[in-house]
């Protein structure tokens, strides 16, 4: 397996200014708590523009081998072959993901042919996907879960159909949504294509009652891309139950037992990218500390598991 990181998080965190150019913390009217302390550095050339031509050179040194990244400003040939050439030249390899609201798709499924060959081209086999927005959910009762699938199902299948075209799988995402037995049994199995598997975010299964380890043992044999992502779950708190972000390793998603279950029984483990995704994180707490500590771990507990880093 491979070891990389959901790049939209660092390019987030990047370009948040955190201090006045005084040194006094910026001022959130908000409400925020303000982070007076930062314990890693953030970087101060990152280039908002290129984010994948900042990215791809650093990701080697940041203890990764692979980046899960947007290819929407890249599709143009000459920056495709110019990404390409970046991946090449620093032996990182590429994740990516493609998106709409399945409740209500804005895009025609025809959309997804250029961005898919872009992601062929830069060697992507697996292009990720989520599915609802955030407002629908197996919690919710409006529209019915039934309906909800169906709304998947008919969003998702086309693009499925394009993806086998063009020679990719798709990996529908576990997006804080449904368990992983809900998208197979009425999403993966349904369309009945070999190129639909999961992408199981480790991370979102507390948060629909999903058990992660259990999840991943019923994906692997269809997981064919991660967001690798820790929470901390506290079952009882005067707030009541809790459940926040933790570095990866930290938390309560048994990641150590998962990286083993999806590298005995995931069907393609050499190229599946263990990303590196950080959830919700508790005030005051530093993001770049947290991919920091999150590598170290992975490279340290998963090494039976991982690629060894160039």
């Amino acid at each position: 397996m491979r070891l990389g990181f959901a790049a939209f998080q660092f390019i987030a965190q990047a370009t948040r200014r955190r201090f006045y150019p005084t040194g006094r913390p910026i001022r959130d009217t908000l409400g925020r708590p303000i982070q007076f302390f930062t314990h890693h550095p953030q970087p101060n050339d990152f280039d908002a523009e290129d984010p994948l031509g900042w990215l791809i050179p650093r990701c080697r040194e940041m203890g990764f081998d692979a980046l899960e990244a947007s290819l929407e400003k890249y599709l143009a040939p000459a920056e495709v072959d110019r990404v390409g050439n970046l991946l090449a030249k620093h032996g990182v390899a590429l994740a990516t993901d493609y998106g709409d609201d399945f409740s209500a798709p804005r895009k025609a499924p025809e959309a997804f042919r250029p961005y898919a060959r872009a992601a062929r081209q830069l060697g992507v086999g697996v292009v990720g996907t989520g599915s609802m927005p955030f407002s629908i959910n197996r919690f919710v009762d409006d529209p019915p879960f039934g309906r909800q699938m169906e709304m998947i199902r008919s969003a998702l299948g086309p693009l499925v159909a394009i993806a086998e075209e063009e020679g990719l799988k798709m990996a529908i995402e576990n997006h804080a949504d449904y368990k992983c037995a809900e998208l197979i049994e009425h999403v993966v199995e349904p369309i009945g294509s070999r190129a639909l598997g999961i992408k199981l975010d480790t991370g979102n299964c507390p948060l629909v009652i999903d058990d992660p380890l259990e999840a991943a043992r019923l994906s692997a044999p269809i997981c064919y891309a991660t967001h690798f992502k820790d929470m901390h779950i506290t079952p009882v708190s005067p707030e009541g139950g809790r459940i926040v972000s933790a570095p990866v390793g930290r938390g309560s998603c048994q990641l150590e037992q998962v990286a083993r279950v999806l590298a005995e029984g995931a069907p393609d483990p050499a190229n599946l990218i263990l990303s590196i995704e950080i959830g919700w994180m508790p005030p005051n707490e530093d993001y770049f500390q947290w991919l920091h500590e999150s590598a170290g771990w992975c490279r340290e507990a998963l090494a039976a598991y991982l690629a060894r880093p160039l």
